[in-house]
């Protein structure tokens, strides 16, 4: 039923590199890695031959490696998200293992692991700040909860005491210590708002730890900061035991293939690991101005073609100082602008052009200075090319904002939602508005702190907001707006209720219908096919909508087939599934 057009990118995410000792003794060198369409593995590394041995992770949904440590006894644990695992690699034993669930339904995403004097292993993670402790001898975990009330992210480091401090994101930068002995948790040191300052915790090379802030510079000791006045440098990333280090000199590529180890007198050495990765998920798809698919890859962000004429599928590699992913794609004067994650940045790419990161695609730099999931964009309104997004961790308020081509200048209209997130939008043209659907949702890290997502009509000309409303049931995101061919306004809604299509009336500013959806809508999901009708996704379907009848018509089904939406280009819809592009006929 699908035409399977490949897996565009096999790359890695969330890569450390760590010295350690194969089970003879002899020194070695371990990365760590994730990806996607299977879950995590530790690579051994010969750093006399550059020979390898691969170990995959067995646990389902361990998929990154967020959080990794290299302890005093040669075992290397493994923080593994989403699925909240503590795994360790004993050389010893050569095998990768799973120790358990941190702490089950608190504890999804490793934050940083440390290592107390005793031996003890701590986990931080995110979710609820919570802090979890894990004896190697008892093999027993102890779980302490969050370590604060209100932010979710924790980053625990241990004192030469047994002491935990914790470095507590994201609303709020600050620390947190924490006496296991006694149960006893108290801020310390200076506490920074999101976007008023930086505040930052680190193990100096004296080993003692250190508050870095824009409100004074502190020594942690025990349960207290203390005011200091020159702070030390960080403690000096790991050798071999003769002195080597060692790195990826294809990081900043986001390829992680070619090992370049620097020996002490001086030389040089480039080992290329052949390891075996098995694909990136794919986050966004577009159809270029070139009549060519492209798309993103997730964490890290490769731009990837599909050349519908020949068949071709084509990793381009890096396109943004961003490394996340590519959160929304517009076309403008034969060029395509890419959005990504992190900072909400903006590449420009000439597809007549050699493909050369740096000359093309080009980093315009950052939309503006909030946004940072750029969900939507939308090219066209005064030689424009508009873009909706969700902001910073720790901050609510998703701005609406613009770039423009020609001049390169740009602009945003800060909390013009308020607290919600400026998410989708559409161009009703006849009236010269933008349409935008909005999200409750801040910046990773927070919680909503509005409980209706609205539709609100903005006027380019005058800049000002003409209208606003919603449905008569409550909605958490305006997830993809189109422009139908009668001049309506149709658009998806999920969470507070049962997902919908809806369309909008914009010469009388009324809702006009709801037709319930067969599943979860997909963002960005509704386009207009070639024979009028509006087609959309679900991630169960694909399904059309005759503007001229209320009622929906599954077009087709698969479970769990449809994690991405993409364009309709000729007789086919494309989409993805996970890291494979596909394509079904239709037309």
């Amino acid at each position: 039923m699908f035409s399977e057009l490949g897996v565009p990118v096999r790359s890695v995410n969330k890569v450390r590199l760590f010295p350690g000792r194969d089970r003879r003794g002899a020194p070695c060198i371990y990365a760590v890695m994730g990806q996607q369409a299977e879950d995590l593995f530790v690579l051994q590394i010969d750093p006399e031959t550059g020979s390898l041995r691969q170990f995959v992770s067995d646990v389902p949904g361990s998929n990154y490696p967020t959080a990794a440590l290299m302890s005093r006894t040669g075992k290397l644990y493994i923080g593994a998200a989403y699925a909240g695992h503590l795994l360790c690699f004993d050389p010893d034993e050569e095998v990768l293992e799973d120790l358990g669930p941190i702490n089950p339904g608190a504890a999804v995403f490793p934050c940083r692991i440390d290592e107390g004097p005793d031996g003890t292993i701590w986990i931080g993670s995110y979710g609820t700040a919570d802090l979890t402790s894990y004896d190697p001898e008892t093999r027993r975990f102890t779980r302490y909860g969050p370590m604060d009330d209100v932010d979710m992210y924790n980053y625990p480091f241990v004192d030469a005491d047994g002491k935990v401090v914790c470095f507590i994101r994201t609303t709020k930068l600050h620390v947190v210590a924490f006496d296991p002995r006694t149960g006893e948790r108290r801020t310390v040191g200076p506490v920074v708002e999101k976007g008023r300052g930086n505040l930052e915790l680190y193990r100096g090379k004296d080993g003692q730890l250190y508050i870095r802030s824009d409100l004074g510079n502190f020594r942690v000791r025990g349960l207290r900061a203390e005011p200091v006045d020159v702070l030390p440098d960080p403690e000096p990333e790991p050798t071999l035991p003769d002195g080597t280090r060692f790195s990826f000199s294809d990081a900043w590529d986001l390829t992680y293939r070619k090992l370049k180890l620097t020996r002490p007198d001086g030389r040089t050495q480039v080992f290329y690991l052949d390891y075996e990765a098995s694909g990136s998920d794919i986050f966004c798809i577009h159809l270029g101005p070139d009549g060519c698919i492209y798309g993103s890859s997730v964490l890290p962000l490769h731009l990837f073609r599909y050349d519908p004429r020949d068949g071709s599928l084509t990793d381009l590699g890096r396109c943004s100082i961003s490394a996340g992913e590519a959160y929304s794609m517009a076309n403008f004067d034969g060029k395509m602008y890419i959005f990504s994650y992190p900072g909400a940045r903006v590449s420009k790419y000439d597809p007549s052009r050699p493909y050369r990161f740096g000359e093309n695609p080009r980093d315009l730099g950052r939309i503006d200075d909030i946004s940072y999931r750029p969900r939507s964009a939308l090219p066209g309104p005064l030689g424009r090319i508009w873009v909706a997004s969700l902001p910073d961790y720790g901050m609510w308020g998703g701005p609406l904002s613009w770039y423009e081509p020609r001049t390169g200048r740009k602009g945003a209209y800060y909390r013009i939602c308020g607290d919600a997130s400026c998410y989708t939008l559409a161009h009703l043209e006849d009236q010269g508005l933008i349409a935008v659907g909005t999200n409750i949702s801040g910046g990773s890290g927070t919680r909503p702190k509005v409980d209706r997502a609205v539709l609100f009509l903005w006027d380019y000309g005058r800049e000002e907001k003409v209208w606003e409303g919603t449905l008569d049931r409550s909605v958490h995101a305006f997830n993809s707006l189109i422009v139908g061919p009668d001049g309506r306004l149709y658009g998806t809604v999920k969470g507070g209720g049962p997902p919908e299509l809806f369309a909008f009336d914009p010469r009388s500013r009324k809702f006009t219908s709801q037709v319930p959806l067969p599943g979860e809508p997909l963002d960005l999901g509704l386009q207009v096919g070639p024979d009028g009708k509006i087609y959309g996704f679900t991630s169960s379907c694909i399904y059309r909508l005759e503007p001229s009848t209320p009622s929906l018509e599954v077009v087709v089904t698969a479970e769990g087939a449809f994690t991405v939406p993409g364009p309709i280009l000729g007789k086919y819809i494309y989409f993805a599934t996970g890291h494979r592009l596909r394509a079904v006929e239709v037309f």
